[in-house]
């Protein structure tokens, strides 16, 4: 009798199997998906690699002055924490799952970013989209020294705290 009840309640149930492959599988909202970075939004500010637990994408300065985000799908763990922390939005995950393919090549997706180089010793050190975006959050006083490296800002910084203090005085 167990097993008529069994029939009885597969049959009422009808078909739970999907014709996957051969039919386009719906995904629910929400899913992650193969993360897709847009290159027109992308300022290069390195957030998303700091965030990448696998580190599937790296952020890496060639020395002719460009910037290259290089996302390795293979890494890739799908955790949105890329997508998360995009201050522009620039990586999205997509609903699309089959990553299957023939070529290595299709796994890679690369940015690669103009960079600024410093005003006093002319070597690249951010992007021209990351600075742009980081000018509107800075007051006037502070984008006089935008366009200098981390090293040279901070030399010119001391240079100006000796002098105020009165011990600049040259001999």
């Amino acid at each position: 009798m167990g097993r008529f009840k069994l029939i009885t309640k597969a049959i009422s149930i009808g078909k739970v199997t999907e014709k996957y492959p051969f039919a386009p599988l719906e995904v629910p909202e929400g899913f992650r998906g193969k993360p897709v970075i847009d290159p027109e939004k992308c300022i290069g500010c390195t957030s998303c690699s700091n965030a990448c637990p696998p580190q599937a994408l790296k952020v890496y300065d060639l020395g002719n002055g460009v910037r290259v985000v290089h996302l390795f799908i293979g890494r890739c763990i799908f955790c949105a924490r890329c997508q998360d922390v995009c201050p522009t939005g620039a990586i999205k995950l997509t609903k699309e799952f089959e990553l299957a393919t023939l070529s290595e090549e299709d796994l890679h997706q690369i940015v690669e970013l103009q960079m600024v180089r410093c005003e006093e010793c002319e070597r690249p050190f951010d992007t021209f989209r990351h600075l742009l975006y980081s000018a509107k959050e800075l007051q006037p006083w502070e984008r006089e020294m935008m366009l200098l490296c981390p090293e040279c800002k901070s030399r010119r910084v001391s240079e100006r705290l000796i002098f105020a203090r009165g011990g600049g005085r040259h001999v």
